[in-house]
């Protein structure tokens, strides 16, 4: 017999991975969209959280939300079969409806009897899934937050005009409330978060098992840990996210929502502290540790310290958890070894990862012209720069070799492409394309099948943060600056390259952010940087100045997107953020 579980991962494994960009070309020459919201109830009129909907003509996969409603937004109009799949059930349940034009249309859909009992929740299998969806398109896949956020809308690279897609207008800061990227990235992490508090309320009830025979502290540490991941994401993304901590649902007294990032970023310290007490050391570095929920935790710590909520007090505990990591990991010796897929498992730098096998995209957006996938991401000529010693910027046209002290240029920058089976030097640097996840040159790459992990916690960024929080502190200490220089001496090989001591507190503050820049570029932290060091304005700023021609039209509201219309829907008491 199955267990509820799953059920529940059987319905949500393949949600929100259709929508190419071809489809939405075709979707504008449609004759006219409506909107559809399906409600899910059982006889007894007990509406149906995790029902997966498909529909006949094909549009998209949903799954009804805590109160059993889903809603199918701007879909062609026309007559469909509605298929519900309930969470306990191997028998569908189908409708017929019309979408008119321009209408927004409701259906209630009865999906059987309430069920009278239910298998105990497989927490091993649970937290199996949880891992796994981490590496979803929305969440932390190369399409994901790396790619939706961390780098574009900076200095640092553009959406390349001939491969737009849904990012072109995230680029650019055009943030729509119907945008689908922005809505069903609110859906993934939330889709995500309800089995983390499936989970959590099993272990609260003790109506689970587990063949791990794992203490049940341990697995609730472990899935909070993954909530306040999940969090952390929302609250940068969206600025005030709703706040769900159950997955139970009292139809007679549904609870009053919670909204907003201070109670957002208090359930984050929560989990995570609760993680901390009760996590062992780590084992591996693709599972919930000690050492993991540290650092994420410093890294929370210092986020708000800085804009927008601006909380100073947290600078001191920030450093008080990061400093803790200090004897537990070191940096790689070469910078290229993080990233290689040889040494994953050897790795003395990463401290938390997303795994892939075979299974993921790190590699296809990033790579020289003719080995890229898409050819998506083009480099801003400012950031190239970057690399070199003012005044020893390569000229146009380039002459090789290309030579600079910093060996981060060389895995960080394709400076040839790939013809006919051979690997050519552009000598312009428009031809230039992002690398870091360096494949071997023997064709182009494909999609879903690389094997680069994703580092999401490493000791380089700890460091880094040890001198943001020192320097806001004291100032740019000796702490601060042995801090920054490891990371310096590790790119440039040597100790000639380290911060000038009499350096004021706010140039150090710079020279922090520079080097972030090029320490983490291409890892989807850059604009989080940006946003926490209150430089997001002034990079956009500098960029336009600089290529007139390429402005992107960011507002001083838009360092977070808007919460999506589709939840606007569903929950009409939502508070909409500020400017949207």
């Amino acid at each position: 017999m199955k267990n509820k579980l799953s059920y529940i991962i059987a319905g949500l494994a393949l949600l929100f991975f259709s929508c190419s960009d071809d489809g939405e070309e075709q979707k504008e020459e449609e004759p006219g969209f409506g909107t559809l919201e399906v409600i899910a109830i059982y006889e007894g009129g007990i509406t149906v959280p995790d029902v997966v909907i498909t529909t006949i003509p094909e549009t998209t996969e949903r799954i009804t939300d805590d109160t059993g409603k889903a809603v199918f937004s701007n879909i062609p109009v026309g007559n469909y079969q509605i298929v519900l799949v309930p969470p306990f059930s191997d028998v569908d349940v189908t409708v017929s409806v019309e979408v008119e034009k321009d209408q927004a249309d409701t259906i209630e859909v009865i999906v059987g009897p309430e069920p009278i009992s239910e298998e105990p929740v497989d927490i091993d299998l649970l937290l199996d899934s949880i891992y796994g969806q981490l590496k979803s398109e929305f969440l932390f896949d190369a399409n994901g937050y790396s790619h939706y956020w961390g780098d574009i809308g900076t200095g640092m690279v553009r959406i390349n005009p001939t491969s737009m897609g849904r990012f072109g207008d995230l680029d650019n800061y055009i943030f729509n409330l119907g945008d689908y990227v922005i809505g069903e990235v609110w859906s993934e992490h939330y889709r995500v978060i309800r089995l983390t508090n499936i989970g959590l309320d099993a272990l609260s009830d003790s109506d689970f098992i587990a063949e791990s025979n794992a203490d049940p502290i341990v697995l609730e540490s472990e899935i909070r840990f993954l909530r306040a991941i999940l969090y952390f994401n929302l609250v940068k993304l969206y600025g005030n996210p709703i706040l769900v901590t159950t997955a139970k649902i009292d139809i007679d007294n549904p609870p009053t929502h919670v909204q907003g990032r201070v109670a957002v970023y208090d359930q984050i310290i929560e989990d995570l502290k609760f993680a901390q007490q009760n996590l062992a050391s780590s084992l591996s570095n693709e599972k919930a540790s000690l050492e993991a929920a540290t650092a994420l935790l410093g890294k929370v710590y210092l986020t708000m310290a800085g804009f927008p909520l601006a909380q100073s007090d947290k600078y001191g505990l920030a450093l008080q958890e990061l400093e803790k990591l200090t004897e537990s990991y070191t940096l790689e010796d070469d910078y290229a070894d993080i990233f290689a897929v040889e040494n994953e498992n050897l790795n003395t730098e990463v401290i938390f990862k997303i795994g892939y096998n075979g299974s993921g995209n790190y590699g296809v957006p990033w790579g020289p012209v003719g080995i890229s996938f898409n050819d998506r991401f083009l480099l801003v000529e400012e950031f190239i720069d970057s690399f070199f010693e003012e005044g020893s910027e390569p000229s146009e046209p380039v002459i090789f070799p290309v030579s600079t002290d910093d060996t981060r240029f060389y895995q960080n920058i394709a400076t040839f492409s790939y013809q006919s089976g051979q690997s050519v030097n552009e000598t312009s640097r428009n031809d230039w394309r992002p690398y870091k996840f360096i494949k071997d040159i023997v064709g182009p790459s494909v999609a879903n099948e690389e094997s680069f992990d994703y580092p999401y916690l490493r000791m380089a960024d700890v460091y880094l943060m040890i001198a943001e929080a020192e320097n806001a502190i004291n100032g740019p200490t000796t702490k601060a600056q042995n801090a920054l220089n490891l990371v310096r001496r590790r790119a440039f090989k040597d100790l000639n390259h380290d911060v000038q001591p009499e350096l004021s507190q706010e140039a150090f503050f710079n020279v922090i952010l520079e080097e972030r820049r090029l320490e983490f570029c291409f890892e989807g932290q850059f604009k989080d940087d940006l946003i926490r060091m209150n430089a997001l304005e002034a990079e956009i700023l500098n960029y336009n100045q600089n290529y007139p021609g390429l402005a992107k039209d960011l507002q001083s509201h838009e360092y977070i997107w808007p919460i999506p219309q589709s939840e606007m829907i569903l929950n009409p008491n939502v508070d909409q953020n500020e400017g949207y």
